[in-house]
Protein backbone atom coordinates (compact mmCIF):
# COMPACT_ATOMS: atom_id res chain seq x y z
CA UNK A 1 0.00 0.00 0.00
CA UNK A 2 1.67 3.17 -1.20
CA UNK A 3 1.39 6.55 0.47
CA UNK A 4 2.41 10.11 -0.33
CA UNK A 5 4.53 11.95 2.26
CA UNK A 6 4.45 15.71 2.71
CA UNK A 7 7.13 16.35 0.09
CA UNK A 8 6.77 20.13 0.29
CA UNK A 9 7.55 20.15 4.00
CA UNK A 10 10.45 17.74 3.46
CA UNK A 11 11.97 19.93 0.73
CA UNK A 12 11.85 23.00 2.99
CA UNK A 13 12.98 21.28 6.16
CA UNK A 14 16.76 21.78 6.00
CA UNK A 15 16.47 25.46 5.18
CA UNK A 16 13.82 25.91 7.84
CA UNK A 17 16.11 24.32 10.45
CA UNK A 18 19.16 26.34 9.38
CA UNK A 19 20.96 23.26 8.06
CA UNK A 20 22.77 22.58 4.82
CA UNK A 21 21.09 19.19 4.49
CA UNK A 22 19.15 16.57 6.41
CA UNK A 23 19.81 12.85 6.03
CA UNK A 24 16.89 10.59 6.98
CA UNK A 25 18.15 7.07 7.66
CA UNK A 26 16.25 5.41 10.50
CA UNK A 27 13.81 2.83 9.08
CA UNK A 28 10.83 5.05 9.90
CA UNK A 29 12.35 8.35 8.76
CA UNK A 30 13.89 6.87 5.61
CA UNK A 31 10.59 5.24 4.69
CA UNK A 32 8.61 8.42 5.24
CA UNK A 33 11.08 10.80 3.62
CA UNK A 34 11.64 8.61 0.57
CA UNK A 35 8.06 7.40 0.23
CA UNK A 36 9.46 3.91 -0.46
CA UNK A 37 9.05 0.92 1.82
CA UNK A 38 12.28 -1.08 1.71
CA UNK A 39 11.84 -4.03 4.05
CA UNK A 40 15.54 -4.74 4.49
CA UNK A 41 16.31 -1.26 5.84
CA UNK A 42 14.58 -2.42 9.01
CA UNK A 43 15.34 -6.14 8.88
CA UNK A 44 19.04 -6.02 7.91
CA UNK A 45 20.66 -3.26 9.96
CA UNK A 46 23.98 -2.98 8.02
CA UNK A 47 22.07 -2.37 4.79
CA UNK A 48 21.63 1.33 5.48
CA UNK A 49 19.66 3.63 3.20
CA UNK A 50 19.55 7.43 3.14
CA UNK A 51 17.15 10.10 1.94
CA UNK A 52 19.19 13.28 1.55
CA UNK A 53 17.28 16.57 1.69
CA UNK A 54 19.65 19.46 0.82
CA UNK A 55 18.68 23.04 1.56
CA UNK A 56 19.74 24.39 -1.84
CA UNK A 57 19.48 21.50 -4.30
CA UNK A 58 17.26 18.59 -5.21
CA UNK A 59 16.81 15.61 -2.84
CA UNK A 60 18.27 12.21 -3.63
CA UNK A 61 18.08 8.69 -2.27
CA UNK A 62 21.01 6.33 -1.71
CA UNK A 63 20.20 2.62 -1.35
CA UNK A 64 21.78 -0.80 -1.74
CA UNK A 65 21.75 -1.83 -5.42
CA UNK A 66 19.49 -4.78 -4.55
CA UNK A 67 16.77 -2.30 -3.59
CA UNK A 68 17.18 0.14 -6.50
CA UNK A 69 14.24 -1.03 -8.62
CA UNK A 70 11.79 -1.05 -5.69
CA UNK A 71 12.91 2.39 -4.56
CA UNK A 72 12.55 3.82 -8.05
CA UNK A 73 9.05 2.37 -8.35
CA UNK A 74 7.76 3.85 -5.07
CA UNK A 75 9.75 6.97 -4.20
CA UNK A 76 8.63 10.49 -5.09
CA UNK A 77 12.34 11.31 -5.54
CA UNK A 78 13.58 10.47 -9.06
CA UNK A 79 17.30 10.71 -8.21
CA UNK A 80 18.14 7.25 -6.83
CA UNK A 81 21.82 6.43 -6.27
CA UNK A 82 23.25 3.09 -5.23
CA UNK A 83 26.04 1.26 -3.45
CA UNK A 84 27.01 -2.40 -3.78
CA UNK A 85 26.72 -4.53 -0.66
CA UNK A 86 30.02 -6.05 0.57
CA UNK A 87 31.89 -3.89 -1.95
CA UNK A 88 31.11 -0.45 -0.54
CA UNK A 89 30.65 0.72 3.01
CA UNK A 90 27.32 2.61 2.91
CA UNK A 91 28.78 5.51 4.89
CA UNK A 92 31.69 5.84 2.46
CA UNK A 93 29.21 6.11 -0.41
CA UNK A 94 27.14 8.63 1.51
CA UNK A 95 30.25 10.74 2.06
CA UNK A 96 31.07 10.57 -1.66
CA UNK A 97 27.61 11.73 -2.64
CA UNK A 98 27.56 14.51 -0.05
CA UNK A 99 30.90 15.80 -1.31
CA UNK A 100 29.62 15.62 -4.87
CA UNK A 101 26.78 17.96 -3.80
CA UNK A 102 29.21 20.35 -2.08
CA UNK A 103 28.05 19.20 1.35
CA UNK A 104 31.51 18.65 2.83
CA UNK A 105 31.21 21.48 5.33
CA UNK A 106 28.58 23.26 7.37
CA UNK A 107 25.77 21.65 9.38
CA UNK A 108 24.07 18.41 8.39
CA UNK A 109 21.23 16.78 10.26
CA UNK A 110 21.02 13.00 10.59
CA UNK A 111 19.19 10.45 12.76
CA UNK A 112 21.70 10.29 15.61
CA UNK A 113 19.17 8.35 17.70
CA UNK A 114 19.58 5.50 15.21
CA UNK A 115 23.01 5.90 13.57
CA UNK A 116 25.43 3.18 14.86
CA UNK A 117 28.45 4.52 16.72
CA UNK A 118 30.84 2.99 14.18
CA UNK A 119 29.02 4.75 11.33
CA UNK A 120 29.03 7.99 13.30
CA UNK A 121 32.79 7.76 13.88
CA UNK A 122 33.44 7.13 10.19
CA UNK A 123 31.19 10.00 9.16
CA UNK A 124 32.95 12.40 11.53
CA UNK A 125 36.36 11.27 10.34
CA UNK A 126 35.44 11.58 6.66
CA UNK A 127 33.70 14.97 7.02
CA UNK A 128 35.79 16.84 9.61
CA UNK A 129 34.34 20.23 8.61
CA UNK A 130 30.73 19.11 9.04
CA UNK A 131 28.81 19.59 12.26
CA UNK A 132 26.37 16.72 12.70
CA UNK A 133 23.02 17.62 14.27
CA UNK A 134 20.42 15.17 15.57
CA UNK A 135 17.32 15.51 13.40
CA UNK A 136 15.57 12.27 14.36
CA UNK A 137 12.62 14.16 15.84
CA UNK A 138 12.74 16.85 13.14
CA UNK A 139 11.66 14.36 10.49
CA UNK A 140 9.29 12.70 12.95
CA UNK A 141 7.58 16.06 13.49
CA UNK A 142 6.69 16.21 9.79
CA UNK A 143 5.15 12.75 10.11
CA UNK A 144 2.79 13.94 12.85
CA UNK A 145 0.21 15.37 10.43
CA UNK A 146 -0.93 12.59 8.15
CA UNK A 147 -1.63 13.06 4.45
CA UNK A 148 -4.99 12.03 3.00
CA UNK A 149 -3.36 8.90 1.54
CA UNK A 150 -1.94 7.95 4.96
CA UNK A 151 -5.30 8.48 6.68
CA UNK A 152 -7.11 6.41 4.07
CA UNK A 153 -4.53 3.63 4.41
CA UNK A 154 -4.62 3.60 8.22
CA UNK A 155 -8.41 3.56 8.27
CA UNK A 156 -8.52 0.66 5.81
CA UNK A 157 -5.94 -1.43 7.65
CA UNK A 158 -7.45 -0.75 11.07
CA UNK A 159 -10.93 -1.72 9.98
CA UNK A 160 -9.56 -4.88 8.36
CA UNK A 161 -7.87 -5.83 11.63
CA UNK A 162 -10.99 -5.03 13.65
CA UNK A 163 -13.11 -7.21 11.37
CA UNK A 164 -10.48 -9.97 11.58
CA UNK A 165 -10.80 -9.94 15.38
CA UNK A 166 -14.61 -9.90 15.40
CA UNK A 167 -14.84 -12.86 13.05
CA UNK A 168 -12.11 -14.81 14.86
CA UNK A 169 -13.68 -14.41 18.29
CA UNK A 170 -17.15 -15.21 16.94
CA UNK A 171 -15.67 -18.46 15.59
CA UNK A 172 -13.98 -19.29 18.90
CA UNK A 173 -15.51 -21.57 21.55
CA UNK A 174 -14.87 -23.14 24.91
CA UNK A 175 -12.23 -25.80 24.53
CA UNK A 176 -10.13 -23.67 22.17
CA UNK A 177 -6.67 -22.88 23.49
CA UNK A 178 -5.17 -19.41 23.55
CA UNK A 179 -3.12 -20.48 20.56
CA UNK A 180 -6.22 -21.62 18.65
CA UNK A 181 -7.91 -18.26 19.14
CA UNK A 182 -4.79 -16.21 18.40
CA UNK A 183 -4.21 -18.28 15.27
CA UNK A 184 -7.73 -17.47 14.06
CA UNK A 185 -6.99 -13.77 14.53
CA UNK A 186 -3.63 -14.01 12.74
CA UNK A 187 -5.10 -15.92 9.79
CA UNK A 188 -7.93 -13.43 9.44
CA UNK A 189 -5.59 -10.44 9.62
CA UNK A 190 -3.60 -11.82 6.69
CA UNK A 191 -6.61 -13.11 4.75
CA UNK A 192 -8.32 -9.73 5.09
CA UNK A 193 -5.46 -7.77 3.53
CA UNK A 194 -2.30 -7.71 5.67
CA UNK A 195 1.05 -9.00 4.45
CA UNK A 196 1.93 -10.31 7.89
CA UNK A 197 1.49 -9.85 11.64
CA UNK A 198 3.60 -7.31 13.53
CA UNK A 199 2.65 -8.53 17.01
CA UNK A 200 0.03 -10.77 18.58
CA UNK A 201 -0.19 -10.36 22.35
CA UNK A 202 -2.77 -12.76 23.79
CA UNK A 203 -3.48 -13.88 27.35
CA UNK A 204 -6.29 -15.33 29.44
CA UNK A 205 -7.11 -15.93 33.08
CA UNK A 206 -4.18 -15.40 35.44
CA UNK A 207 -1.95 -14.40 32.48
CA UNK A 208 -3.92 -11.23 31.56
CA UNK A 209 -1.75 -8.94 33.77
CA UNK A 210 1.19 -9.61 31.42
CA UNK A 211 0.72 -6.82 28.83
CA UNK A 212 2.72 -8.53 26.09
CA UNK A 213 2.14 -12.22 26.75
CA UNK A 214 2.23 -14.66 23.84
CA UNK A 215 -0.58 -17.18 23.29
CA UNK A 216 0.13 -20.65 24.69
CA UNK A 217 -1.07 -23.89 23.04
CA UNK A 218 -1.58 -25.64 26.39
CA UNK A 219 -3.61 -22.86 28.06
CA UNK A 220 -7.36 -23.37 27.54
CA UNK A 221 -9.56 -20.53 28.86
CA UNK A 222 -12.28 -21.71 31.25
CA UNK A 223 -15.70 -20.20 32.09
CA UNK A 224 -15.10 -17.11 34.20
CA UNK A 225 -11.73 -16.35 32.57
CA UNK A 226 -11.02 -13.06 30.86
CA UNK A 227 -9.34 -13.06 27.45
CA UNK A 228 -7.31 -9.98 26.54
CA UNK A 229 -5.34 -9.29 23.37
CA UNK A 230 -3.46 -6.51 21.58
CA UNK A 231 -2.77 -7.26 17.92
CA UNK A 232 -1.31 -5.64 14.82
CA UNK A 233 -0.92 -6.58 11.18
CA UNK A 234 1.71 -5.29 8.75
CA UNK A 235 0.65 -3.49 5.59
CA UNK A 236 3.82 -2.47 3.79
CA UNK A 237 5.31 0.51 5.62
CA UNK A 238 2.33 0.71 7.94
CA UNK A 239 0.67 -1.46 10.57
CA UNK A 240 -2.45 -1.73 12.68
CA UNK A 241 -2.72 -1.65 16.48
CA UNK A 242 -5.93 -2.85 18.10
CA UNK A 243 -6.94 -4.25 21.51
CA UNK A 244 -10.02 -5.83 23.03
CA UNK A 245 -11.13 -7.80 26.10
CA UNK A 246 -13.52 -10.78 26.00
CA UNK A 247 -14.88 -13.36 28.41
CA UNK A 248 -14.58 -17.10 27.92
CA UNK A 249 -18.10 -17.33 29.35
CA UNK A 250 -20.01 -16.83 32.61
CA UNK A 251 -18.38 -13.49 33.51
CA UNK A 252 -18.76 -12.38 37.11
CA UNK A 253 -20.64 -9.23 38.10
CA UNK A 254 -17.30 -7.65 39.03
CA UNK A 255 -15.87 -8.41 35.59
CA UNK A 256 -18.93 -6.95 33.89
CA UNK A 257 -18.74 -3.79 35.99
CA UNK A 258 -15.00 -3.21 35.53
CA UNK A 259 -15.26 -3.81 31.80
CA UNK A 260 -18.25 -1.45 31.39
CA UNK A 261 -16.45 1.23 33.40
CA UNK A 262 -13.32 0.88 31.24
CA UNK A 263 -15.30 1.31 28.02
CA UNK A 264 -17.06 4.34 29.51
CA UNK A 265 -13.65 5.88 30.32
CA UNK A 266 -12.31 5.15 26.83
CA UNK A 267 -15.46 6.61 25.27
CA UNK A 268 -15.21 9.80 27.35
CA UNK A 269 -11.55 10.20 26.42
CA UNK A 270 -12.29 9.75 22.71
CA UNK A 271 -15.21 12.18 22.91
CA UNK A 272 -12.82 14.84 24.29
CA UNK A 273 -10.53 14.66 21.24
CA UNK A 274 -10.53 18.01 19.42
CA UNK A 275 -8.07 20.44 17.83
CA UNK A 276 -6.22 22.48 20.45
CA UNK A 277 -6.57 20.12 23.39
CA UNK A 278 -3.18 19.19 24.82
CA UNK A 279 -2.00 15.60 24.68
CA UNK A 280 -1.55 15.54 28.47
CA UNK A 281 -5.07 16.91 28.97
CA UNK A 282 -6.51 13.68 27.54
CA UNK A 283 -4.33 11.70 29.97
CA UNK A 284 -5.62 13.64 32.97
CA UNK A 285 -9.21 13.52 31.71
CA UNK A 286 -8.95 9.74 31.41
CA UNK A 287 -7.45 9.52 34.89
CA UNK A 288 -10.36 11.56 36.30
CA UNK A 289 -12.83 9.27 34.53
CA UNK A 290 -11.18 6.27 36.17
CA UNK A 291 -11.63 7.86 39.59
CA UNK A 292 -15.25 8.74 38.79
CA UNK A 293 -15.98 5.13 37.85
CA UNK A 294 -14.10 3.68 40.83
CA UNK A 295 -11.28 2.15 38.78
CA UNK A 296 -7.63 1.92 39.84
CA UNK A 297 -5.38 3.96 37.56
CA UNK A 298 -1.90 2.58 36.81
CA UNK A 299 -0.93 3.74 33.29
CA UNK A 300 2.07 5.92 32.31
CA UNK A 301 0.16 6.91 29.14
CA UNK A 302 -3.31 6.31 27.71
CA UNK A 303 -2.47 6.54 24.01
CA UNK A 304 -0.03 7.47 21.29
CA UNK A 305 0.21 8.87 17.81
CA UNK A 306 0.45 6.22 15.11
CA UNK A 307 1.88 6.00 11.59
CA UNK A 308 4.96 4.38 10.06
CA UNK A 309 6.14 3.94 13.65
CA UNK A 310 4.13 2.07 16.27
CA UNK A 311 4.52 4.79 18.92
CA UNK A 312 4.87 8.27 17.50
CA UNK A 313 4.57 11.64 19.18
CA UNK A 314 2.51 13.08 20.66
CA UNK A 315 2.03 10.63 23.51
CA UNK A 316 -1.00 11.00 25.76
CA UNK A 317 1.10 11.28 28.92
CA UNK A 318 1.90 13.81 31.63
CA UNK A 319 4.25 16.50 30.35
CA UNK A 320 3.37 16.21 26.66
CA UNK A 321 1.88 19.62 25.99
CA UNK A 322 1.51 19.14 22.22
CA UNK A 323 -1.79 20.64 21.03
CA UNK A 324 -3.73 18.17 18.90
CA UNK A 325 -4.12 19.26 15.28
CA UNK A 326 -6.34 18.12 12.42
CA UNK A 327 -4.64 15.27 10.59
CA UNK A 328 -3.14 13.66 13.69
CA UNK A 329 -3.99 9.98 14.13
CA UNK A 330 -4.08 8.77 17.74
CA UNK A 331 -4.50 5.35 19.34
CA UNK A 332 -6.42 5.68 22.60
CA UNK A 333 -5.87 2.63 24.80
CA UNK A 334 -6.74 2.72 28.50
CA UNK A 335 -6.29 -0.40 30.60
CA UNK A 336 -7.85 -1.29 33.96
CA UNK A 337 -7.26 -3.90 36.65
CA UNK A 338 -9.92 -5.48 38.85
CA UNK A 339 -9.64 -6.57 42.48
CA UNK A 340 -8.24 -9.94 41.38
CA UNK A 341 -5.45 -8.24 39.40
CA UNK A 342 -6.82 -9.21 35.97
CA UNK A 343 -6.08 -6.70 33.20
CA UNK A 344 -8.70 -5.27 30.82
CA UNK A 345 -7.66 -3.37 27.69
CA UNK A 346 -9.40 -1.60 24.81
CA UNK A 347 -7.77 0.34 21.96
CA UNK A 348 -9.21 2.35 19.07
CA UNK A 349 -7.67 4.57 16.40
CA UNK A 350 -8.99 8.13 16.12
CA UNK A 351 -8.42 10.89 13.56
CA UNK A 352 -8.35 14.48 14.79
CA UNK A 353 -10.58 16.54 12.48
CA UNK A 354 -11.28 20.26 12.09
CA UNK A 355 -14.31 19.95 14.36
CA UNK A 356 -13.43 17.07 16.64
CA UNK A 357 -12.65 13.47 15.79
CA UNK A 358 -13.53 10.51 13.59
CA UNK A 359 -13.12 6.90 14.73
CA UNK A 360 -11.06 4.83 12.28
CA UNK A 361 -11.97 1.42 13.72
CA UNK A 362 -15.39 -0.15 13.09
CA UNK A 363 -16.51 1.44 16.35
CA UNK A 364 -15.76 1.49 20.07
CA UNK A 365 -16.00 -1.82 21.91
CA UNK A 366 -19.48 -2.91 23.08
CA UNK A 367 -20.55 -1.59 26.48
CA UNK A 368 -21.19 -5.09 27.77
CA UNK A 369 -18.34 -7.59 28.14
CA UNK A 370 -18.46 -9.76 24.99
CA UNK A 371 -18.23 -13.54 25.19
CA UNK A 372 -16.42 -15.76 22.70
CA UNK A 373 -18.74 -17.30 20.14
CA UNK A 374 -20.93 -14.19 20.01
CA UNK A 375 -21.42 -12.36 16.72
CA UNK A 376 -20.91 -8.64 17.33
CA UNK A 377 -22.21 -6.03 14.92
CA UNK A 378 -20.71 -2.58 14.27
Amino acid sequence: MNFKPNSRALRDLAKQEGLDAIVAMSPENFTYASGAYVLTVKAIRPRQAYTVLPARSEPFVLVCSIEESLTRSESWIPDVRIYTEFVHNPIDRLVEELKKEGLNKGKIGIDLDYLPSTSYALLKESLPDVELVNTTETIAAVRVIKSDSEIQLLETTTKQTHRAVLDAMAASKLGDSEYDMANKIANNIINYGADGTLFLCFASGKRTPHPHAIAQPDVIPQPGDLIRFDVGGTYGAFASDFARTYSAGEPSDMQKQVYAALIACETATINAVAPGILAEDLFYLCKEEFARHGLKFHMPHVGHSFGVELHENPMLRPGDKTPLQPGMVINIEPGAKDDDGSLYHSEDLVLVTETGFRILTLGIAPKELPVIGQTLQH
